[in-house]
């Protein structure tokens, strides 16, 4: 039955948010694409486009964006874009290379060959570093190592543990090396290596959690590893913002004004993060620095009051960590870690009847389940909206590097 509590009311909602986060996004597509759009006109290539997939209906997306460059410009057109709107005075082409564009027969087959372009300085608007890859192979391994690792499965300590307690014990684990508030120290400046360095940090420790479970001992190796990029990252978050209101948000838990980033360090909301080395858009600092802050304020925002109001125990957030994960991998995956998923959770909630009943001698405990899951709904919910943003932001290459394994930091 508490199974089904748990699952009953994620997807009430879910389509305001996701519309309102689509919205924002447009907003950001237009703007890239009237750079492409107003490039266009300027130059008189709209005669020159021809659809590659030849029916004027090839996909913009991650897979094949800017490929057909007429689909493209189609697009800009239904989004409501006109030539009268063009400001034709600004940002002047180079003479060289209009004189290069009205020489070629087919640009298309010019810019497959970049080997043979002569050596000019473009436009500062257009993107002109080629991606570079960002090899993930040693930290893939270490990951893979830890998942696959029976010792923590078969930790000695944990013999007599069912499998909530198991979770619980793994998470005071890694919060036991939590410093107290006046011994961390806060940042104020953030560069994406000391960024990634942290993420990296965590994906260890979120490994080894993962590794304690019994029902994810049962999944094969690659499943493993699959169940662990989708969950990582919103496992960190939520894990980070309830240890951040248990810290510095009794007081006023809908505006925590601090973060703990990481069991040392902390920060506020004027963090400032450096992102040039992964992006050669003006915007990247409003935009992906926005992104981080804007989803840790949301969690804040809607599950701040909850979590101080409830204080979790660290049974029931593990609780909630394990519901979160295993939903988000059962839907994502589908398959056996779908069937998994079910079973896990139909576990956890014994577990977590069990615990109640007979540890904490509490029979009237639904309401405070249903609380619970709601706050879990609400993160799964903040997720789907980060993950359109995230793609959107793939769709229209704000990125220029690509990792050697893309699901890494998919979302």
């Amino acid at each position: 039955m508490w199974a089904e509590i748990s699952r009953s009311s994620f997807w009430s909602g879910q389509l305001s948010g996701v519309r309102r986060v689509f919205q924002v996004g447009c907003t950001f597509i237009r703007e890239f694409l009237q750079r492409f759009f107003r490039r266009t006109i300027v130059m008189s290539r709209t005669k020159k486009y021809k659809c590659r997939g030849g029916h004027s209906s090839c996909a913009v997306n991650t897979s094949e964006r800017y490929q057909c460059r007429l689909c493209r410009y189609n697009k800009c057109v239904t989004m409501g874009m006109t030539a009268e709107n063009v400001q034709w005075n600004r940002d002047p082409f180079p003479e060289n290379r209009k004189r290069k564009e009205k020489g070629s027969e087919d640009e298309e087959d010019t810019e497959r060959i970049p080997m043979k372009r002569p050596a000019i300085s473009p436009p500062h608007f257009l993107l002109t570093k080629p991606k570079r890859i960002v090899d993930l192979t040693i930290l893939s391994g270490k990951i893979q190592k830890i998942l696959n690792d029976k010792k923590y499965y078969d930790n000695p300590k944990l013999k007599k543990m069912n499998n909530l307690e198991r979770l619980d014990f793994a998470l005071r684990e890694w919060r036991a090396k939590q410093k107290k508030e006046e011994e961390m120290e806060m940042i104020s400046n953030l560069t994406i290596h000391e960024m990634f360095k942290m993420c990296e940090d965590q994906m260890l420790i979120i490994a080894a959690w993962l590794a304690h479970c019994p029902y994810f001992q049962k999944l094969e190796s690659s499943e493993r590893y699959r169940m662990f990029k989708v969950v990582w990252n919103v496992w960190r978050r939520f894990e980070r913002v309830e240890m951040s209101v248990q810290m510095f948000g009794r007081k006023t838990p809908g505006r925590v004004m601090k973060f703990a980033i990481n069991e040392k360090f902390y920060v506020t909301p004027k963090l400032s993060i450096d992102i040039s080395k992964i992006t050669d858009w003006p915007l990247s600092a409003t935009f992906l620095g926005g992104m981080f802050r804007d989803s840790v304020r949301k969690l804040f925002e809607q599950t701040g009051v909850q979590l101080a109001y409830l204080e979790p125990s660290s049974m029931e957030m593990a609780y909630m960590l394990s519901q979160l994960s295993w939903q988000l991998a059962g839907q994502a995956l589908q398959g056996k870690v779908m069937e998994i998923s079910e079973l896990q959770q139909e576990e956890l909630a014994d577990n977590l009847h069990h615990h109640y009943l007979q540890i904490k001698r509490r029979s009237n405990y639904a309401g405070r389940l249903v609380k619970l899951m709601s706050i879990v709904n609400i993160v799964k919910r903040l997720q789907i909206e980060r993950r359109i943003t995230v793609e959107l932001a793939h769709v229209f290459d704000f990125f220029n590097f690509e990792l050697s394994d893309p699901d890494m930091f998919k979302e």
